[in-house]
């Protein structure tokens, strides 16, 4: 110890230095591990999240992703993938699908692995299917499709096949759903989670029971609710309780059917899911209705209408208002009975309306795969050609003229084939750009038209205005009046429009009750006089409610030299807001900051 002490005193410098660097790999090996630990947190953080998003309600995950995204900077490029694929489908499910396909939109753009991009793709089909958007719908399924076959076995995803499934048999293409259902409860089998086989079962359940095949419904219906019971994700467990409900009542089964019903209302009820909650009101209505409890079928259908309406399910739209119908008129209320059967009709219409475009957007995707296989049908009869004058060196003239003319022939179909392609394209583009109720331009339509009038105004160097206008007080007229009475009110508003702004000026309905209007070449005070005029049309429209005239609130903002229509749109949706919290009833200028 003396020894010690005395090499210690003689030496004060080498003492200092180890200690300074004995310091600096302490704290090295500090901000290493907090390092190491941050992204083992945020790995944690979003692991729950995604367990959140199965089992609980989606606000409550959502949550979860507000503090995660505080600390997305730290994130690796797949954590930050898997973060807005939560994300957008928490968006999803609390209905705002929208936001949800531009989020997905944006990350396309964004590295993934292979298996978050089929996810995503996935994703991207089931929303858009859900905003009834038929050729997106097959564009990003055929997508995830395609990626599905470039996964390692070990990654294979079933949730590609289980959607196809349920698409084609949306389309009546019952051989081909089969197969893609039988396909995706294999993969959930052997590669996925309880979760997955619950859902790949559940779907390939609801294939079977639209094709009648009801003994193969039911079982794999039992096989797919215990899976999903032990899986833990309620909002699944209830949808597929309620399905084979559903189908026990169809099968006159109604004891057991009744005992689904009330486990799968209330797993529905705590995840707070509007359509799924709706639909299993509608198939718990069948059953009383089959019991003659008209007061039971009522109040369901009642409580099942407005989520039904707001997914645009008009097939079961249509028949629930079909029985309320036949309860009213059982009643002798001859008034609301025939109320009812309008409703019916229009309702009907509508889900004809939407099959049409769902074997639209399928024969559209086929057209395009046909020609891509007529071009490689040309490519491989030109190589066999090319083989065959090899091959026949005597014959080489001949079969040289031969060749020409079978693929000038070739060629000829195919640039007919093509031609005609490109009509139908052209024609099936038109139609997804116009509203289907009121015949304005679309949301994608509108701006992308929009951004085009903003660059040719920049380019000019001529003036342009952006108006956001916004029916005030809509919910009560379909509340007290009826949805028949909102569609003709919209109708009203888009003739009116149409009348006060002739071409050039371009309007599009961009909401439910929202509409937009875009004018090259006119300046916010030469645009005022005609948004007064309209709003004084609107009060004298005859929409069926004329105790209660229309009155729309507008925001109006002038395009800026280099501002891009994103920020031209934000100002005048500023300026509605603020016109819709000044009284209503009004046109409020945006400021040109």
């Amino acid at each position: 110890m003396r020894l010690n002490r005395r090499l210690q005193a003689s030496r004060p410098g080498a003492l200092l230095a180890r200690r300074f660097l004995a310091g600096i790999a302490l704290a090295l090996g500090v901000l290493v591990n907090a390092q190491a630990t941050g992204e083992d947190s945020l790995g944690r953080q979003l692991e729950r999240a995604h367990e959140l998003s199965i089992t609980a309600p989606w606000n409550e995950s959502e949550a979860l992703l507000e503090e995660i995204q505080t600390r997305l900077s730290e994130a690796t490029p797949e954590q930050r993938a898997r973060f807005w694929l939560i994300r957008a489908r928490n968006q999803s499910l609390s209905g705002r699908m929208e936001a949800a396909l531009e989020t997905l939109e944006s990350l396309f753009n964004e590295p993934m692995t292979r298996k978050q991009e089929v996810r995503a793709y996935s994703l991207a089909a089931n929303v858009a299917m859900l905003l009834r958007r038929w050729e997106e719908t097959f564009d990003y399924l055929n997508r995830a499709l395609e990626l599905s076959a470039e996964l390692d076995p070990s990654e294979f995803s079933d949730q590609p096949f289980s959607l196809a499934a349920y698409v084609y048999a949306k389309i009546g293409e019952t051989d081909q759903a089969i197969d893609y259902g039988k396909r995706a409860v294999a993969i959930a089998r052997e590669h996925g989670t309880a979760r997955d086989l619950c859902v790949s079962r559940g779907r390939l359940a609801f294939v079977y029971k639209t094709a009648r095949m009801f003994e193969l419904a039911r079982t794999v219906y039992r096989e797919a609710v215990e899976t999903c019971r032990e899986s833990d994700d309620e909002l699944i467990t209830g949808i597929v309780e309620s399905g084979l409900a559903d189908l026990l009542r169809a099968t006159g089964e109604l004891e057991q059917a009744e005992d689904l019903f009330r486990q799968a209302l209330a797993r529905l009820k705590e995840t707070d899911y509007h359509f799924g909650l709706g639909e299993a009101r509608f198939y718990k209505a069948r059953l009383h209705w089959e019991r003659g409890e008209q007061e039971m079928t009522e109040n369901l259908l009642e409580q099942a209408l407005p989520p039904l309406v707001q997914d645009q399910a008009w097939d079961y739209v249509a028949e629930a208002h079909q029985v309320l119908g036949e309860i009213a008129m059982a009643r002798g209320n001859h008034e609301r009975a025939l109320e009812h059967m309008s409703q019916q009709l229009e309702s009907r219409e509508r889900y004809l309306d939407l099959d049409r475009a769902r074997q639209l957007a399928h024969l559209q995707v086929a057209f395009d795969m046909s020609s891509r296989e007529q071009e490689l049908a040309l490519l491989r009869e030109q190589r066999r050609a090319d083989e065959l004058e090899n091959e026949s060196r005597h014959n080489r003239d001949r079969l040289r003229w031969l060749v020409y003319a079978v693929t000038a022939f070739l060629v000829l179909i195919l640039a007919l084939l093509l031609a005609h392609v490109l009509r139908e394209r052209r024609h099936f583009r038109r139609l997804a750009g116009l509203d289907s109720l009121t015949g304005l331009s679309n949301h994608t339509r509108l701006f992308d038209t929009a951004r085009m009038m903003v660059d040719k105004a920049h380019q000019d160097h001529r003036p342009m205005v952006f108006a956001v206008g916004d029916i005030d007080y809509f919910k009560r007229v379909n509340d007290e009046l009826g949805h028949i009475a909102g569609d003709r009110a919209l109708i009203e508003v888009a003739r009116v429009l149409e009348e006060a702004f002739p071409e050039p000026g371009l309007i599009g309905r961009i909401g439910g009750e929202e509409f937009a209007i875009c004018l090259p070449g006119k300046t916010a005070g030469q645009t005022m006089p005609k948004l007064d005029e309209v709003r004084a049309a609107l009060a004298r429209i005859d929409y069926g409610g004329n105790q209660s005239p229309l009155s729309m609130s507008f925001g109006l903002a002038e395009l800026q030299p280099n501002e891009p229509l994103e920020k031209l749109r934000q100002r005048a949706d500023d300026a509605l807001y603020r016109a819709k919290h000044g009284g209503r009833n009004v046109v409020v200028v945006a400021d040109p900051r």
